[in-house]
């Protein structure tokens, strides 16, 4: 179904190109989250009590994997055949699930409130991160049953790590982001950014460029804001996209650092150049809802939105066949 990076430009007419390839409403759950697995290949979203598992190399859906007992909130692929994610039944767990035997492996306790987010090493995918209501991190490895790593951060934190897995970033009261090194993280952030603020907008998530030279900080608001990671200077604010609800929306970088994509009210998603900022295109979809997550694949050329149905968008046929 989709073609590997390597054969399609990271221009702006292939993102002009993308179309909704395929679209998939297996239940009438909020769909709330969702992970690729470290191949690419494998796609996870949590739907409250049931996880969709799909194939991106042909683009099909497998069968999906019921949570109903815990229920499933966020959630993170470690290895090709295992996952950890949060219930919504106490929220402050998170379990391990082998997804092709369906069943759990252990559960990892610590958090006390419901966890925000979860994030693995991109070069140890074994080992995660979480973050939780408590205003704590932990770190896990799949491998043992406890934490091996504890911050205080004394608020609710968005987390992050760099694609070299080296380092990891925390963002708090919607205006500072701290870095810490992976191996020295109980000695404190080596770096912190308290970014100036002109609007109220409340962060929703952050995510490192592939290059690495960049944080995505996302908001409940109608601005995205382009962080160079070694100054703590917000390079752009993109806007143009419309949210007067001030839901979640969590936006997307491409591979290349070159494009950012984000859902809209207007039943739209956008497309920013993060050179200099402007709008590329725009993408309409399928249902009234906007895409509240947008996520771009890092080994293949796909986007994945979540409204009312998964998306799979890829460049169209004409597209492919003129390059």
């Amino acid at each position: 179904m989709l073609a590997e990076e390597t054969l399609i430009p990271l221009e702006p007419n292939a993102f002009r190109a993308l179309t909704a390839s395929k679209k998939f409403n297996e239940t009438s759950n909020k769909l709330l989250d969702l992970a690729y697995s470290e191949d690419g290949n494998g796609l996870l979203v949590s739907a409250e009590d049931v996880i969709l598992v799909y194939d991106l190399h042909d683009g099909s859906k497998s069968k999906p994997v019921e949570c109903k007992k815990y229920g499933v909130d966020r959630l993170e692929y470690l290895t090709s055949e295992t996952c950890v994610h949060s219930d919504t039944k106490t929220g402050n767990v998170v379990r391990l699930l082998n997804i092709t035997k369906k069943s759990y492996i252990k559960y990892f306790h610590g958090h006390t409130e419901k966890i925000i987010a979860i994030r693995s090493n991109p070069k140890s995918r074994e080992r995660f991160i979480s973050s939780s209501f408590d205003g704590s991190i932990r770190m896990f490895d799949s491998r043992t049953f406890d934490y091996y790593g504890f911050i205080h951060t004394a608020h609710p934190a968005l987390i992050a790590f760099d694609p070299e897995g080296l380092l990891f970033a925390t963002a708090t009261k919607s205006e500072t982001i701290r870095l810490f090194d992976v191996r020295s993280f109980d000695l404190g952030p080596f770096q912190v950014f308290r970014l100036q603020k002109n609007d109220n907008d409340e962060w929703s998530n952050i995510e490192f460029s592939s290059c690495g030279k960049f944080i995505l900080v996302s908001t409940k608001g109608e601005v995205i804001k382009w962080v160079d990671a070694f100054t703590g200077v917000v390079v752009h604010e993109f806007k143009g996209h419309k949210n007067p609800n001030k839901i979640d929306l969590r936006a997307t970088v491409s591979s290349g650092s070159g494009y950012v994509m984000v859902g809209s009210a207007d039943r739209n998603i956008y497309v920013y150049s993060t050179e200099n900022g402007s709008l590329v295109c725009k993408l309409p979809t399928p249902y009234v809802e906007p895409s509240h997550v947008v996520s771009f694949n890092p080994k293949q050329f796909l986007l994945t939105s979540l409204g009312r149905d998964v998306i799979l968008w890829a460049p169209s046929e004409e597209y492919n066949n003129e390059h």
